[in-house]
């Protein structure tokens, strides 16, 4: 996607997309669970997201070489992924993220049973 927004830009992106789907002040999933590591994280996200999935629709990308950014409309709600080589970054607003942190401490606590 080609934009003149300066937000879409680095060093501000990916703030337009942030803003654009109203997750500026959005919830950090790792913020959210803050015992878990990146790679906890990255390994545990999919397989939750999969299993609160009832619709979801691409909203907007922007790939690169080793991973990018996406907004995907989760049940109807914007959620956040950054994903690459180097980093893993989650931001949803409330309601969905208390699903997915309830998703994935059920799957973990059951992992330990």
């Amino acid at each position: 996607m080609h934009s003149d927004d300066p937000e879409d830009h680095y060093p501000l992106y990916p703030l337009g997309m942030l803003r654009r789907h109203g997750l500026i002040d959005a919830q950090n999933l790792a913020e959210r669970l803050p015992d878990w590591t990146e790679e906890q994280l990255r390994a545990a996200f999919w397989p939750a997201y999969r299993a609160i999935r009832e619709t979801e629709a691409d909203l907007e990308r922007m790939s690169g070489i080793d991973g990018g950014e996406r907004v995907i409309s989760l049940n109807g709600l914007p959620i956040f992924v950054s994903e690459d080589s180097w980093s893993f970054q989650v931001l949803a607003g409330p309601e969905l993220m208390d699903r997915l942190v309830a998703a994935l401490t059920q799957a973990r606590e059951a992992r330990a049973d």
